[in-house]
């Protein structure tokens, strides 16, 4: 396979893997409903590059080197745990209990969710792991360049899953149903991704 095809490949395994429930897709949906789009696309950003991050270190055969390690694990599922726990904590306590349909957007930085984006993807050694298993499973013996290809079109295709399911959270009217539950529903899924998180390696 070409550099071009790796790239190909990366982008549709950016999307897909993005797809199912996680840290990174309830923090974008809960920020976007917040309309903090800004920051929930910077949210996205960090957890894309974060992807493209266990990507590289997936199919260069580090990550099979760090989640071969219990110890390296366990510290990494802690660390993953405190961080989406500090995450939730902060997010509840930014809510706005009451939104208003007229209430102009709220000021955001798209910079400032980049790095939460991170904290809450990069430590989880469950995410390395499972791109280990893709590595093993799709391309075992892929070379640097064609890792970086790979990891490229990864991070890419993750981004625009996140920036698409910010953008579609933030068209929703500000007096949608949905939007009384989220912050409740979020909360639980964070609490619920760091204890499982923790509890898988203990």
């Amino acid at each position: 396979m070409n550099l071009v095809g790796a790239v190909a490949l990366g982008l549709g395994l950016g999307v897909i893997t993005g797809l199912p429930l996680g840290a990174v897709n309830v923090a974008v949906a809960d920020a976007a409903a917040a309309r903090r789009r800004r920051y929930a696309i910077g949210l996205g950003l960090g957890g894309a590059i974060a992807d493209a991050v266990h990507t590289l270190l997936a199919f260069v055969g580090i990550g099979r080197l760090v989640t071969e390690r219990p110890d390296v694990v366990r510290l990494l599922a802690i660390v993953a745990a405190i961080a989406i726990t500090t995450y939730a904590v902060i997010a509840w306590r930014r809510r706005d209990p009451r939104p208003r349909a007229d209430a102009p957007p709220a000021t955001s930085s798209l910079a400032r969710g980049i790095p939460a984006g991170l904290a809450l993807t990069l430590p989880n050694p469950g995410a390395l792991a499972a791109w280990g298993v893709i590595a093993a499973a799709l391309w075992p013996h892929a070379q640097l360049a064609e890792a970086i290809a790979l990891a490229v079109g990864v991070g890419v295709g993750s981004a625009l899953w996140f920036a698409l399911l910010a953008h579609l959270v933030s068209r929703l009217r500000v007096d949608h149903p949905a939007f009384k539950h989220l912050p409740f529903v979020a909360l639980a899924v964070f609490i619920a991704i760091a204890i499982g998180g923790v509890l898988r390696v203990l």
